[in-house]
């Protein structure tokens, strides 16, 4: 069983208090029972071993007074136990909703960490001084010496492409929107779900590893914030490319994988690098210097294909490779694979169950209500 709201169960300290209060005004009002009933009702002593050890035992009336009263501070906490239930809103299974899916949501994810910066992937074909360089050279820039982008660089281009893609062949380009995550050991939705693309390209436009300022790679986290952009009562098809090199410092990939497959989320990745691997540029800043002064030693970053590939089809998306022309593939994927405009489906939904709670804390609280009544069978006799 889950709750919506679970920092309401905090409410179920306040049960403490309450039981000490009710065991106190118990004591006390079973002494006055007594105090007023003993005088006017016949008191019975039982012997003890020894005379001069008596003790009162209480009388009828003396025992359904204290017994009501325990059962009604029983009642009451029953009730109050099942309010609390009620108000955090438990759900428990699941159910399938069926509603009208419209429209296509994309949230592009960008890894900024510094291995991004390698330049070791394909020139961008929009340049027309690049597109003379052969395949062979494309896959080891940094090695023979062939010019080459920067991961990033590339990234870039891939969605931009991408996007141009998507909007020239959807019938209503208004039916899809456009987010963005960026991240490295932190991750921040960038640009929220929006239908206005010119918000994407003026981020494209300026991005650079600078937007973020944390160190480290953390895929888990960027992956989290750009499932974050996505809204429950707004049925669409969702999609999250990731652009990267699939080199993570700390994070599960995979624990975020899972939550994507839980909220209908497909993964595209899209590997940017060289599976040769290339040396990552040091950074010009103190940031850079470790403790004896010095810089840190060259690293060697190379592209995980492995990983992002698996992470793709955990989700029943796919894995392409940055270095070819990504995008018609993508966009093709996209088209197929989304529901057309107008179509029903299912969504799994957590049934809540918390009017059950509430119909047992109803009840609970007027059987308390109804302990302080005494009925009598039967006429009265004389």
């Amino acid at each position: 069983m889950t709750f919506d709201r679970p920092a309401m169960l905090f409410l179920l300290y306040a049960l403490v208090p309450m039981l000490v209060l009710m065991a106190l005004n118990y004591k006390s009002r079973f002494a006055n029972i007594y105090s007023l009933v003993a005088p006017i009702s016949t008191v019975f002593y039982d012997d003890i071993g020894d005379s001069r050890k008596k003790r009162p035992r209480k009388v009828p009336i003396q025992v359904e007074l204290s017994l009501r009263y325990a059962v009604s501070c029983i009642l009451f906490i029953i009730f109050y136990i099942c309010l609390t239930l009620a108000l955090a809103g438990p759900c428990f299974g699941v159910h399938f909703v069926r509603e009208l899916r419209r429209g296509t949501d994309i949230v592009f994810a960008f890894d900024l960490s510094r291995s991004m910066n390698v330049k070791d992937t394909s020139p961008s074909p929009s340049d027309p001084a690049q597109t003379t360089v052969k395949d062979t050279i494309w896959k080891t820039p940094a090695i023979r010496g062939g010019i080459s982008s920067s991961r990033l660089e590339r990234s870039i281009h891939v969605a931009r492409t991408l996007i141009e893609n998507l909007h020239s062949e959807k019938k209503d380009p208004q039916n899809i929107r456009f987010g963005a995550a960026l991240g490295k050991g932190e991750a921040i939705l960038a640009v929220p779900l929006t239908d206005d693309s010119e918000a994407i390209f003026a981020l494209l436009d300026g991005l650079s590893g600078l937007a973020i300022t944390s160190r480290g790679t953390n895929l888990e986290n960027i992956l989290d914030a750009a499932a974050g952009a996505f809204q429950d009562n707004f049925p669409s098809a969702r999609y999250v490319v990731l652009f990267s090199d699939g080199e993570a410092l700390s994070g599960s990939m995979s624990s975020a994988v899972e939550r994507l497959r839980g909220y209908d989320i497909k993964l595209l990745t899209v590997g940017v690098g060289s599976i040769y691997g290339a040396l990552v540029p040091e950074e010009s800043s103190f940031e850079t210097v470790n403790a004896s002064g010095k810089p840190p030693a060259a690293v060697t970053s190379y592209l995980k294909k492995g990983a992002l590939s698996a992470a793709a089809e955990r989700t029943g998306g796919i894995f392409i490779d940055g270095n070819a022309d990504a995008a018609p593939f993508l966009a093709g994927f996209i088209n197929e694979s989304s529901a057309s405009d107008g179509d029903w489906v299912f969504r799994e939904e957590s049934s809540s169950i918390w009017h059950i709670f509430a119909i047992a804390g109803l009840a609970a609280f007027i059987f308390s209500k109804l302990c302080s009544f005494r009925f009598r069978g039967g006429g009265a006799r004389r």
